[in-house]
This record gives C-alpha cells, structure tokens and sequence, in this order.
C-alpha cells in the first residue's frame, strides 16, 4: 500500500510541476481544462494562466515544432489535434460567412446602381419640364399624366441616389486610400490639400498622382545630386592622394658637387 501511495504522490507532484503556475487552479479544474480544451480556450489562455503566454510574446531560440510534434505523449498530440480540427472548423465557417457578405455586398451594389443608373432612373432623367399637351385631347391627357407621375418618381428617387452616390464615393476613395498607402504620409497629404484648395476642379485621384508625380521627380533629381556629389568627393580624395609630398626614396641620394657627397658620407660614419 505505501508503494502505491508513494506512487501516486511522484505522479501528483509530477502533474503539479507540468502544470501552469496558477495557485487558483486546482488539480479537477486542470483536468476539466485539459479535457475541454479548445482554440478558443487556447485563445483566452493568457499570461494570468502561464506568464509564457503574454500577449506580447516573441520566443525564440526554440526547438521547431516539428522536432518535438512526434516527440511529446500521445494524449498532447490528440489535444492539438483537436485545436487543429477546431481552427479548421472556425477558418471554414468564417471563409462561408465571408462568402455570405461578400454576395449580401455585391446585391446590394447592383441594387443601388440600379437605382442610380438604372433603367427607372433613365426613365426620370430626361423630362421635358416645359411641354405643353392639350388636356382635351385624350392623347394629350395620357402624355401629361405620364409627364407628372415621372417627375414625381424622380422627385422621390433623388435624395436616394444623392445619398447613394455619396456612400459610393466613400467607398471608392476607401478603396483607393487603400491600395495607395503614401496618403498617408504627410508630406503627400499637405501637398494634396494644397493642390485641392487652388485646383477644386481637380478629384483628390487626380491630385494624388500630381503629387506623387512631383514629388518622384523631386527625389529623383535628390538621389542624382547625391550620386553626383559622392563622386566629386571620391575624385577629391583621389586627387589628394596622388599630389601628395612624395617620400624621399631610401639609398645613396644624388649630390650637386663632390663637397656635398664628402659631407654625407662624413656624417653616415659618425652614427
């Protein structure tokens, strides 16, 4: 019996050491945990379950996963197997809602252009606002009432495509600050902003690639000065280097006269 009990006590202290330092979680809730374990656990296991698990963490300098996958008990591959199917699982259902609100956003898209450009908003686009019918004549009458009831649809429609249009303007310049991030470099904008104020005529697209236009050819006429200016430094440090006083060259030196020769070698003797 004490062999047993013994047993189980090394198994309890060997679970408590793997266990996460929580001092809150008991020994049942840990196996609750473990058994249930699912991404979205995996998700809201933080750094108040295992100070390993910060938001903020970068660990490096481990293992690769794959050297260890093969390595660990089979219980812990099964559990991550089971986030893998669960990741799998939610990637799908959200890939499928995605899906659903792209086709809900295109529907609508054809609803408001349909709207706005559609064949009732041409129907209301061209009214003759000043043609006179005879309202005795049942032709005429037919021509009038048919007059009035397009200028009431039009009426009716207009602040609907005013708005439509608005919200699709939005979104086109959403879609364009998005696929040309340097709007939001300040340089850009203030550039823009200026350009808009003296050219209102001008669209903030056509301000854009005026600004990036000029401001290419600001850098680029910036990088050839650079460039230029390296090489006049490099052809300076050149020049230097080789106008430089020249060493005079070790041996006999050459004498104007035999007086000069006698006093140098005079002088090479005594030291």
């Amino acid at each position: 019996m004490e062999t047993g009990t013994e047993t189980n006590t090394s198994v309890a202290d060997e679970t408590a050491e793997a266990a996460p330092h929580n001092e809150n979680l008991t020994e049942d809730s840990l196996d609750e945990v473990i058994d249930n374990f699912t991404l979205d656990d995996l998700m809201a296991y933080g750094e108040e379950q295992d100070p390993l698990f910060a938001d903020e963490a970068q660990h490096k300098g481990m293992k690769p996963l794959n050297e260890w996958i093969h390595n660990v008990p089979e219980d812990v591959r099964k559990h991550l197997a089971n986030i893998r199917a669960d990741y799998t699982r939610k990637t799908q259902e959200l890939s499928r809602m995605r899906k659903e609100v792209e086709e809900a956003q295109r529907a609508m898209r054809q609803q408001n252009e349909n709207i706005i450009n559609g064949s009732t908003a041409k129907l209301t686009a061209n009214i003759d606002e000043t043609a006179e019918y005879d309202l005795f004549d049942p032709e005429g009458m037919k021509a009038e009432i048919q007059r009035q009831a397009q200028i009431m649809l039009r009426d009716m429609l207009k602040p609907a495509q005013e708005e439509l249009q608005v919200q699709q303007r939005k979104l086109q310049l959403e879609q364009f600050k998005a696929e040309n991030p340097e709007l939001t470099d300040p340089e850009y904008r203030t550039e823009i902003v200026n350009l808009l104020k003296t050219r209102p005529e001008l669209s903030m697209e056509d301000a854009f690639y005026i600004t990036k236009a000029k401001i290419g050819s600001t850098k680029l006429q910036q990088e050839r000065q650079e460039i230029a200016d390296r090489r006049a430094r490099q052809r300076e440090v050149v020049r230097k280097s080789s106008s430089g006083s020249r060493s005079q060259p070790k041996g006999t030196p050459k004498f104007k006269n035999a007086l000069e020769a006698y006093k140098w070698h005079k002088a090479q003797q005594t030291k």
